[in-house]
């Protein structure tokens, strides 16, 4: 299965509302690599990802984890920051980067710790010299259980990043998995609790809004609603945690289909998937009081959408979200503008296979007024990162 960016410099992506110009910037990563990260930082756009490297000749291991940068419209020559038969490769629980608010990078990837398969922790590494060299940083959390730890994001603070992942020590006595947080700068602070019951297996996403670091994740109660809530986080200690969207929706075992967090022009959107009463939908809801409340949920997508949703601030106060539709025997990645009023007309950025191996899209904005897009395109073939940059300005209004 072909990606829809063509070799030519600038294309048009499909929409029922018109089109796009894009720019194909496919990452400098090789055969079978997925599982992509973006982050903005002050001059461009930082990537992380996986490669499978089974059969060279350096050694045993089976993936590596890549890292680089892109700047200028091109990236740089890619740094390797982990190769161990050690790594947990995982297309939903994927390494990442981010930027910390003292300049610095922060990395960070999955490695076993236990004979069991979900049994693996959480490294760290940090960077001051835009990801050309990588100081280790040991593990993040504060405990050496061999239980899951992952489904990372991080915040900027002003001495680094606040990290949150799902943690799962709590899980080898038979409770439920939690969410904690910790401060990373030059080393791994102690952790704290900000939800005692999380779903099991939903990645989460972080922002900075002022003085507090937001954080989006599938809650889950004792009945075992699994909607998605927002929690603030103020000097290390959870003040608020809020409802996104109440859609009462029950399930027995975690979708793996975690939530989309951005802030920009002083609102917060969140976007999710969920499926009450076994109708799927993506939808989306705005905060104007730092996540305190949140706007009823504007439905994007209910035609059965698989989700894996992603979101970014553009610079006119709006929001983009991309996602993964289905579009009869395949998926299609489209992507819309979100206003407070409503969202416009889709445009269709790849097509790409319907199961885990095409994993999630990412977008993140470039310092022009562009968005990057980044997937894993997933066909019968080995599967390959595309991204490519289009114009926010060009994507439709409500």
């Amino acid at each position: 299965m072909r990606s829809l960016i063509a070799t030519c410099l600038t294309v048009l992506f499909a929409s029922t509302g018109g089109a796009a110009a894009v720019t194909p910037l496919d990452p400098p990563a090789g055969p079978d690599a997925f599982a992509p990260q973006l982050v903005a930082t002050t001059d461009g756009v930082a990537m992380t990802w996986l490669e499978k490297v089974a059969g060279e000749a350096t050694g045993a291991s089976e993936h590596r984890v890549r890292f680089a940068r892109l700047a200028g419209g091109a990236w740089s020559t890619p740094v390797t920051l982990v190769e161990s038969d050690a790594l947990f490769a995982n297309w939903a629980d994927t390494p990442g980067v981010a930027a910390a608010g003292d300049g610095a990078l922060l990395a960070w990837w999955l490695e076993r710790n236990g004979e069991s398969t979900y049994a693996y922790g959480v490294r760290v590494a940090r960077s001051t010299d835009g990801g050309a060299h990588w100081t280790p940083l040991g593990w993040l959390h504060d405990d050496a259980s061999p239980s899951e730890h992952g489904f990372v994001s991080m915040a900027p603070e002003s001495r680094g990043a606040r990290a949150f992942w799902l943690d799962g020590r709590a899980t080898l006595a038979g409770r439920a998995m939690t969410l904690r947080t910790a401060r990373v700068d030059q080393a791994v602070a102690a952790s704290a609790l900000v939800d005692e019951a999380v779903c099991d297996c939903c990645s989460t996403a972080a922002v900075v809004l002022g003085d507090a670091a937001l954080v989006a994740y599938r809650d889950r109660t004792e009945g075992e609603i699994r909607d998605v809530r927002v929690a603030a986080v103020r000097a290390g200690a959870a003040v608020t945690s809020s409802p996104a969207g109440a859609d009462g929706w029950r399930i027995e075992g975690c979708p793996v289909n975690g939530p989309a967090l951005a802030a920009g022009g002083g609102r917060v959107a969140v976007a999710w998937f969920g499926a009450p009463g076994d109708r799927g939908r993506v939808a989306a809801a705005f905060s104007a009081d730092g996540g305190a409340t949140f706007s009823p949920p504007l439905v994007v997508d209910a035609a059965q959408p698989i989700g894996r949703v992603a979101l970014a601030a553009l610079a006119d106060g709006d929001f983009a979200l991309a996602w993964h539709a289905r579009a009869g025997d395949h998926a299609e990645i489209r992507i819309v503008r979100l206003t407070g009023e409503g969202s416009g007309a889709p445009l269709v950025l790849a097509v790409t296979a319907g199961g885990r191996r095409s994993g999630f899209a990412r977008l993140a904005p470039l310092a022009d007024g562009r968005l990057l897009a980044a997937w894993t395109e997933a066909g019968e073939g080995p599967t390959r990162l595309r991204a490519a940059a289009l114009r926010a300005d060009e994507l439709p209004h409500p």
